[in-house]
């Protein structure tokens, strides 16, 4: 079912979109062929080996418009991470009328490192807009760090947390530390240069998604914001608009005002994360052994 169906507002967190539909960008192919990767995600979505859908289901998997899913799968075959074998035969021995797309070898190989896109992320924003690519690219890899920390907890309770165990069980295990990202490492990962991963930071921030605490070894705290959500109001059958809210507070445009030195968040309120200060965070970090230099 889709995430939009139904005749009630939603409300989504970013634990709940883990649930939700999401895409599964490789990160060696991100780096390789940047936003066309999203468009195997599509394909991922539809088939693990091959598949005779037409390009126009893709991009629907993909959240993309059909010309721009089109020219990301002839970059993909280009590259080499999918082959486009044309229109095969079926069983009968007649056209399809579709052509065959199948996943190379490299392609699968490529499968254990990747990030997770929410379906969200990839449409229209209420008053917002998209999101740019280097702001997708640097969600995907959070959300990834929250789906592994959430594997963790399930194998450790023995039982699936909604938001509010969720939350207080990290925070009793020390996760903020989970969370801590060097730009080195964001660029080894996504491929973006210094100056993109900043810009998306700095936007995940804005819009209330994370919270953003600056470290002074170079490390910074892009912590997921546990008060944020997605609203999804259904309008006509089929469709919805999409607005994104920390606490009860919309967000829309805004400044880019921040604080330099510390957290910056988006519109609606105080950081979840934020709230101590950085001084306190790093010394309960450290005591416990969870500071990661990554």
């Amino acid at each position: 079912m889709d995430d939009s169906d139904g005749n009630a507002r939603e409300e989504i967190s970013l634990l709940d979109s883990l649930s939700h539909e999401w895409l599964k960008l490789p990160l060696s192919i991100m780096r390789d062929v940047g936003p066309a990767v999203q468009t195997l995600g599509g394909i991922l979505r539809v088939a693990s080996k091959e598949t005779f859908v037409a390009a126009r289901a893709i991009a629907e998997k993909s959240r993309l418009p059909v010309p721009t899913a089109r020219k990301h799968l002839v970059t993909l075959h280009e590259r080499g991470w999918i082959l486009n074998e044309g229109r095969g035969r079926t069983r009968a021995g007649r056209a399809r009328r579709t052509c065959t797309i199948t996943l190379t070898a490299k392609t699968k190989a490529a499968m254990s490192d990747y990030g997770i896109l929410p379906w969200w992320a990839c449409c229209y924003i209420s008053r917002i807009g998209r999101l740019p690519w280097s702001a997708k690219m640097v969600l995907s890899v959070i959300m990834a760090r929250l789906a592994a920390f959430k594997a963790a907890i399930e194998r450790q309770e023995g039982y699936a947390p909604d938001d509010e165990d969720f939350w207080g069980t990290q925070a009793n295990m020390g996760g903020e530390g989970r969370f801590r990202y060097s730009l080195h490492y964001l660029e080894k990962e996504t491929g973006l240069h210094r100056e993109s991963i900043v810009d998306a930071k700095r936007r995940l921030a804005k819009l209330g998604i994370i919270d953003w605490i600056r470290g002074d070894d170079g490390c910074d705290l892009l912590c997921p914001n546990a008060a944020f959500r997605v609203v999804v109001t259904p309008t006509t059958e089929g469709h919805c608009t999409l607005a994104f809210a920390k606490g009860r507070k919309l967000v829309n445009r805004g400044s880019d005002s921040g604080h330099r030195g510390g957290s910056e968040t988006g519109q609606g309120g105080v950081g979840f994360w934020s709230s101590w200060g950085v001084g306190n965070w790093s010394s309960l970090l450290s005591s416990r052994g969870l500071i990661f230099n990554v």
